[in-house]
């Protein structure tokens, strides 16, 4: 049993500063009416045109995951005495309609941690960067309204909606990625969203540390919605816009950046982080090391799915000795055991990757001990003059 278990329960329902301090509660999703991504300018970008539209997910496809998510429940549950909060189920087949765009149905509620952050003892609802994601925070909806009423030192919080009309998109962008053709927008850090438009984000493009908040600017983040979340969380959180080299596929920051505890992070090969930031970050007066992910085994995802194969970066921390990773994930298994120390929990998740992410897209951590603490000395002297 997991010392985490032996601590009395939190005083707090909504806390949770970083990534890896001690798991108390957290959401975890349900694929349960999944349907397919609908076609619309995002979600060609992002599946190459093979949206599966109109269609329910194969129900053999959604008990699998299912089997996965229940077990992992389980071994959250018995063996680290944490509390899980599941949603309702949702009915993605019903179509949407604006004043400018309609869709013939939603997506899928596997993934929290891509519509809500917790900052502390705010809940940070994102607005979103695809039409078929534009309600997706209903569906947690009256279990964190119960929350924040039970808290009365909570916030809840989000950027003005967005229209979400065709002027938010590069419609210039490329749908395919033959030739390469999206490395000459990736040079110029130029995507899918238009900069200058409204402010829209997914909140998975945060990954948090204490007093600095990671935000990548990229495929489901514009660089308005980052100025958002400046001037609303500025004088209480350091944010560094984050932008990666390479990056011509939509990939969530918390895919592509890990921090497995304060001073050690793990970054994607093939996506690194921009010299000026990553220089920041290496500074030595921040004695961070920084590592490499090994490439995935789980590197091929099934059809339809539009996963990341660095799903694999894609992990839940229960404290920060003690990390759940998929269990065909070897390489990055026996890094984490044999070079730093780590109590490694493999858990089989790959038949949920099918329903948008790994641990860390399909929970959100409501609750974890600890206190906001700044983890980089370099950023107190330059920024906090």
């Amino acid at each position: 049993m997991n010392s985490c278990s032996q601590t009395p329960p939190p005083t707090r329902f909504i806390n949770s500063w970083n990534e890896t301090d001690p798991l108390r509660t957290l959401f975890i999703g349900n694929p349960s009416n999944s349907y397919g991504i609908p076609q619309e300018f995002p979600t060609r970008v992002r599946s190459y045109n093979t949206c599966i539209n109109n269609n329910k997910m194969d129900e053999k496809q959604i008990q699998k995951a299912i089997k996965c998510i229940d077990n992992l429940i389980d071994i959250l549950k018995y063996d680290y005495s944490i509390q899980v909060i599941r949603p309702n189920t949702y009915d993605h087949s019903n179509s949407i309609k604006t004043p400018g765009w309609e869709l013939t149905n939603t997506n899928e509620n596997s993934c929290p941690r891509d519509t809500f952050s917790i900052l502390g003892n705010t809940i940070l609802e994102a607005p979103m960067s695809w039409r078929c994601r534009y309600f997706e925070s209903q569906v947690y909806h009256n279990e964190l309204l119960q929350l924040w009423r039970a808290d009365r030192n909570s916030r809840w919080i989000q950027p003005p909606k967005s229209a979400m009309n065709d002027n938010l998109y590069n419609l210039d962008y490329p749908i395919y990625n033959n030739n390469n053709e999206r490395q000459h927008y990736a040079n110029k850090y130029t995507y899918m969203l238009n900069n200058n438009a409204e402010p829209v984000f997914d909140a998975a493009d945060i990954v948090r540390c204490g007093k600095d908040l990671f935000v990548q600017n990229g495929f489901t983040t514009n660089k308005t919605g980052i100025e958002w979340i400046k001037r609303e969380f500025g004088n209480q959180f350091r944010i560094h816009e984050t932008l990666l080299e390479n990056n011509t596929t939509p990939t969530h920051l918390d895919a592509e950046l890990t921090i497995l505890r304060p001073g050690l992070m793990m970054t994607c090969p093939e996506k690194s982080i921009k010299d000026d930031l990553l220089r920041e970050i290496k500074n030595e007066e921040n004695d961070w090391e920084l590592f490499e992910a090994p490439y995935p085994v789980n590197n091929k995802m099934m059809d339809g799915c539009y996963s990341s194969k660095w799903l694999n970066m894609n992990v839940l921390s229960i404290d920060e000795n003690t990390v759940i990773v998929e269990k065909k994930e070897k390489p990055l298994i026996d890094l984490l055991e044999n070079t730093y120390g780590f109590q490694v929990v493999p858990v089989d998740f790959f038949d949920a990757y099918m329903f948008g992410g790994g641990f860390h897209c399909q929970t959100l951590d409501i609750c974890r001990d600890g206190t906001q603490k700044s983890y980089f000395p370099y950023f107190d002297r330059i920024y906090d003059k």
